[in-house]
C-alpha cells in the first residue's frame, strides 16, 4: 500500500468528484508528519460513500475494517469483486477521519499536493 502523510485528528475532509470518475480528496496533515494540508487523486473510481461516523463510538459497528485516521485496504471484498475486470482491477479503501468515513473503489491513487500551510481542507481543495 501507498505511503501518505498520516491523517491529522482535527479537520474534517474535503471531497470532489468530477464527471471522469476522478475524485480529490484533501486532508490535515497530521503534526508529526510536519502539518498541512495533503490532496489524494483517485482515479476511475466507481463507487464512493462518506457516511458520519465518529473513531470512538462508530469504528467497531462498521461493515468493514477501519483504523481510526488511518487508510485502509479491503482485500477480496464483494466490493472491488463487483467492478473489477481483467483489464481494470479495482481496490477498496475505509479512510476515517474524526466523524467521518470514506469508502472509496477506485483504479489508482496518487499524492498530487502535499503543503505544509495550515488551510482547512476545503480550502485547500479550492486552491488546488
Amino acid at each position: 500500500m501507498e505511503k501518505f502523510p498520516q491523517i491529522g485528528t482535527v479537520e474534517d475532509p474535503a471531497l470532489f468528484r468530477d464527471c471522469n470518475r476522478n475524485l480529490l480528496l484533501s486532508y490535515e496533515i497530521a503534526p508529526i508528519d510536519g502539518g498541512g494540508n495533503a490532496i489524494l487523486a483517485f482515479s476511475d473510481v466507481v463507487y464512493y460513500e462518506q457516511n458520519p461516523n465518529n473513531v470512538h463510538e462508530g469504528l467497531r459497528d462498521s461493515k468493514y475494517p477501519v483504523r481510526p485516521w488511518d487508510f485502509t485496504e479491503i482485500l477480496g471484498s464483494d466490493r472491488t469483486d463487483r467492478w473489477s475486470s481483467q483489464h481494470s482491477p479495482r481496490r477498496f479503501w475505509t479512510i476515517s477521519f474524526n466523524d467521518w468515513m470514506v469508502e472509496i473503489v477506485f483504479s489508482g491513487v496518487e499524492l498530487v499536493q502535499e503543503s505544509r500551510e495550515e488551510i482547512a481542507p476545503d480550502a485547500g481543495l479550492l486552491n488546488y
